[in-house]
């Protein structure tokens, strides 16, 4: 077992091997050491593509100029514009406490960067191509960035090339909007940031072989909004073939209608369509319509644009995706259910305990009793009677609860359910778990909240929250490393020395729980998941508004 502690990184960022010169196609960069061992190297804040700034903003990523002599790329690069919140600084303190001196952290619209960490540069090692992974990071398509999940050491020290990514994000990275339809030759807006990570898979397949990647071996995996992206790319056309495997955790686009580019549709976050959103966002900012209306969006600053979203709940970028006949041609749930994406070997699953760190968040208002009945009536109509039954709450102080409970399954034990079966049916290998390790220190009381299980993708546990990880953690960052790596290398994450994990099978609808056990268990609330199937197909049958 090689390493995986990461405070061995703060003594080695600076040394500059001799073989970490790699020239790709706009020009030779020169990495870092990301650890102690020769063998150990990163190449941060490496452009994908041109800078979306001024006429490019809400333009597909347009190629990269060429640069002269060698560019430095031992620092990340800028993340992509996104709202800030409370606990951003100190956890960003945090990882720069670890990853001195190369953790950075700031915004600009010029964000299209990527990384990469290997130890396999063909300089050092011999000529085997390494798998590579590409991690897409989530945040509700609204925030988030390359950097902010560490786990480039603790993957790359396993045998593959990962790469992380940035891509546009909310309102510069998902609007849509009539005069940007009109000036596309797709006729198409509003997925910019999806075509930004396609983009950079096209990336991956023509430069990571000179990084020790193997091109034809890719496996996209994302947690969140970062699965949901995911679960976007297996079903658009436009990505077919940049990827051979997919992890999805904690999310899929299989259980919630997308808002379409001009049809009326009762989606995810309110009515309408995704058009309406860009001109209300336009209204927002006092811009009148009319054939000045895009240069006036173009000219104003990024900021100004985001903040659109923090006071304007119907400007909702929140799941991002628009079904707008190019990049996405139908509802992804539909794409899914009938077979037609992309068929690899999938990684499916989501944590027991997934909503219990954002309830007010999630239910956009205070737990009442009240509020929660308007939630509910609003995302199900006349279904909403069941739901409150299936979910119950008798009084305001039982309302957390109940929502808890509710949201845990809808926004993440139905979907990757759905996904796991619609992925079986289609005769794709599917691999479903269900990941119920508690938090430990300040996050004891959530148990195994969302995104708990990247804390064992990265063997990094935040000090002032976590505490000092035990040999229990340890174990489980061995597991889950070694689980995820070893689909990467061959499609399937069963491995030496790792707990047999069966491919999933509807008929028996077994769920891998990974935990203090490892084991075999019925699906959690598989019994509620009838309810929520009949309110979605209600909703993909139901008639433009």
């Amino acid at each position: 077992m090689r390493p995986w502690v990461l405070p061995l990184l703060l003594c080695c960022v600076n040394f500059a091997p001799a073989q970490s010169l790699v020239t790709i196609d706009s020009g030779t960069i020169e990495g870092a050491s990301f650890g102690s061992a020769p063998d150990e190297i990163m190449f941060l804040g490496i452009p994908y593509a041109a800078p979306p700034t001024g006429d490019l903003r809400w333009k597909p990523p347009q190629p990269l100029a060429r640069w002269r002599g060698t560019r430095m790329a031992n620092a990340f690069g800028a993340a992509c514009p996104q709202p800030e919140y409370p606990d951003d600084k100190a956890y960003q303190k945090e990882l720069a406490e670890t990853f001195q001196p190369y953790f950075t952290q700031h915004t600009a619209e010029d964000c299209l960067y990527l990384n990469v960490f290997t130890t396999n540069l063909p300089g050092n090692n011999g000529a085997k191509k390494f798998p590579v992974m590409v991690w897409i990071h989530g945040g509700g398509n609204i925030g988030g960035s390359s950097q902010a999940v560490p786990m480039g050491p603790a993957l790359a020290r396993q045998g593959v090339v990962l790469v992380t990514i940035n891509y546009r994000l909310g309102a510069l990275g998902f609007l849509a909007h009539p005069a940007l339809t009109a000036e596309s030759p797709h006729h198409a807006s509003g997925n910019y940031g999806i075509l930004d990570q396609i983009a950079a898979l096209q990336w991956v397949r023509r430069n990571i072989a000179m990084f020790g990647g193997d091109p034809a071996n890719v496996t996209v995996f994302g947690e969140s909004a970062g699965a949901v992206n995911v679960c976007y790319l297996m079903s658009s056309p436009l990505a077919r073939g940049l990827f051979h495997r997919a992890i999805l955790e904690s999310c899929t686009c299989s259980d919630y209608v997308s808002p379409e580019l001009k049809k009326p549709t009762r989606y995810f976050g309110g009515p309408g369509t995704s058009e309406e959103i860009g001109l209300r966002l336009m209204r927002d900012l006092g811009i009148p319509d009319g054939p000045q209306a895009l240069a006036q969006l173009r000219s104003r600053t990024s900021q100004e644009i985001v903040d659109v979203s923090g006071h304007d709940r119907t400007v909702n970028f929140d799941a991002g995706g628009t079904v707008d006949g190019w990049v996405l041609t139908e509802q992804p749930a539909i794409t899914l259910a009938q077979g037609r994406q992309a068929r690899i070997p999938v990684i499916v699953g989501s944590n027991s305990d997934e909503a219990t760190v954002n309830v007010d968040e999630d239910l956009h208002a205070e737990p009442t009793v009240a509020n929660y009945k308007a939630y509910l009536k609003n995302e199900f109509l006349e279904d909403a009677g069941e739901f409150f039954r299936m979910y119950p709450a008798a009084t305001d102080a039982d309302v957390r609860a109940a929502f808890i409970a509710f949201d845990t399954d809808y926004g993440f034990g139905f979907p990757v359910h759905r996904f796991a079966a619609n992925m079986a049916v289609a005769g794709q290998k599917t691999w479903f778990y269900y990941f119920a390790y508690p938090g430990k220190g300040q996050y004891a009381a959530v148990g195994a909240f969302h995104g708990i299980e990247l804390k064992f993708l990265t063997g990094w546990f935040r000090p002032s929250r976590w505490g000092k990880p035990d040999s229990q953690d340890s174990r489980l960052v061995d597991l889950m490393t070694g689980y995820w790596t070893h689909f990467a290398k061959t499609g399937d994450p069963n491995g030496p020395g790792l707990p047999p994990w069966p491919v999933y099978n509807p008929k028996t609808d077994l769920a891998f729980e990974i935990g203090f056990r490892v084991k075999l268990r019925p699906t959690p609330h598989a019994e509620r998941f009838t309810l929520f199937e009949r309110s979605l197909k209600s909703k993909l049958a139901a008639k433009p508004q």
